[in-house]
């Protein structure tokens, strides 16, 4: 389950994205920015993105709204969203996962627990990726072993398939 990871931080404050993405960057993670929901809705649409880091407090659309678009789209739905902010308060924090968040860190960050958090939610989701993959797999030779025993039917039950073992 290696490979290259693919981090999307989302704030309207330059310096926090700067310290995030060198964080994030010296732990081997490829790092997207953008300043804002409008953009990174953007960002999401061109690339193939693994976790999202969502600030809620943004001018326009705030990281709430912003979540919300993310999880209303399809092929977007499924990517964790870590909601990173200075509202610590309990209701927003209920909000973010009642929006979709996974995990909600407050502001000012710790880096200790920004890695933790990062890497735990980067494995989930490569294990969800990976039990899908194998969901699917299963399925198509389920269906396809179904098809051959259907087929197995068709000819013991015709008259052409040792007409003796009919009744």
């Amino acid at each position: 389950m290696s490979g290259t990871i693919n981090i999307l931080v989302v704030d309207d404050n330059p310096e926090n994205l700067k310290v995030v993405s060198n964080f994030l960057k010296n732990m081997g993670y490829n790092i997207a920015l953008a300043l804002d929901g409008s953009n990174a809705l953007k960002v999401l649409k061109e690339n193939k993105i693994d976790l999202i880091l969502l600030d809620i407090m943004m001018p326009e659309m705030d990281g709430f709204e912003v979540c919300q678009k993310i999880k209303e789209i399809e092929d977007l739905k499924d990517i964790p969203i870590i909601f990173l902010t200075a509202k610590a308060d309990t209701d927003d924090i209920v909000k973010g996962f009642h929006v979709g968040g996974v995990d909600y860190i407050t502001k000012p960050i710790r880096k200790e627990e920004l890695y933790a958090r990062v890497n735990n939610h980067v494995q989930l989701k490569q294990f969800r990726d990976l039990l899908k993959k194998y969901a699917e797999e299963y399925k198509d030779s389920r269906d396809s072993m179904m098809s051959i025993l259907l087929e197995f039917g068709k000819i013991i039950e015709s008259d052409t398939y040792h007409p003796q073992w009919k009744k």
